[in-house]
């Protein structure tokens, strides 16, 4: 690209540099192999959270992002997940699944709340961090709930979002309009992979409690058969 430029041979330049800007963003490709959503197209992890931290004002990108999920059927195996990120990447071992208890399981909100407040009781406290962001999959209503569960606990949260499916809405607590991105917005496509990693787990879980309560169903009782 230098030699051509040199030469004075400006369009085969650009071409090289096009085709130099092509190579690297290969090498910044997600490998199907290492992550847990192959159908989502990933950026470089580094340029997502970049972009997030200036979108949010942060002094700096943020490292680790936590996204909570509901799931259930009809109301019916409620249950809830937590995923964890750290810079982009998905860390497993922070991964938390909670069973509703107390909430109704077709009460969206109430279930939020339920596991916001239950996995962040002790944030704050001795050891227990608050991750950079925490991400509610779903719409303003969802974040209003996940945002009310902190009134009973020790501390307020760290920065607050929500992704609206569809629209793909960001809703940003203490922020009165979402904010809308475009589908190729580098940290919008940062958040989609924790969200969608959010309800993949919640799924997951939420299958295995289906499961485990069509096992544990008493049988009918037998219909006794006439002798002739």
């Amino acid at each position: 690209m230098k030699q051509a430029a040199e030469a004075l041979e400006f369009e085969r330049a650009a071409v090289l540099r096009d085709e130099l800007r092509a190579l690297e963003g290969l090498a910044k490709r997600g490998l199907v192999h290492e992550h847990v959503q192959p159908e989502v197209f990933f950026i470089d992890p580094a340029e997502g959270l970049a972009r997030l931290g200036e979108l949010l004002g942060l002094p700096g990108p943020p490292r680790t992002i936590e996204g909570i999920d509901i799931a259930h059927l009809g109301g019916g195996e409620a249950c809830g997940a937590m995923v964890c990120f750290i810079d982009g990447r998905p860390f497993k071992g922070s991964y938390r699944r909670y069973r509703i208890q107390a909430a109704e399981g077709g009460d969206d909100f109430a279930c939020i709340a339920e596991v916001v407040a239950r996995r962040y009781k002790h944030a704050g406290m001795n050891e227990e961090l608050f991750p950079d962001i925490i991400l509610i999959d779903g719409g303003k209503g969802q974040l209003s709930a996940a945002y009310a569960a902190f009134d009973d606990l020790a501390f307020r949260p760290p920065i607050l979002l929500a992704i609206a499916k569809r629209e793909e809405e960001l809703f940003i607590h203490a922020r009165n309009e979402p904010l809308r991105l475009s589908r190729h917005d580098p940290a919008l496509r940062i958040l989609q992979a924790v969200r969608d990693e959010a309800h993949r787990f919640a799924q997951h879980y939420h299958h295995i409690l289906r499961r485990k309560a069509t096992l544990e169903e008493p049988l009918p009782p037998r219909r006794p058969v006439r002798r002739r």
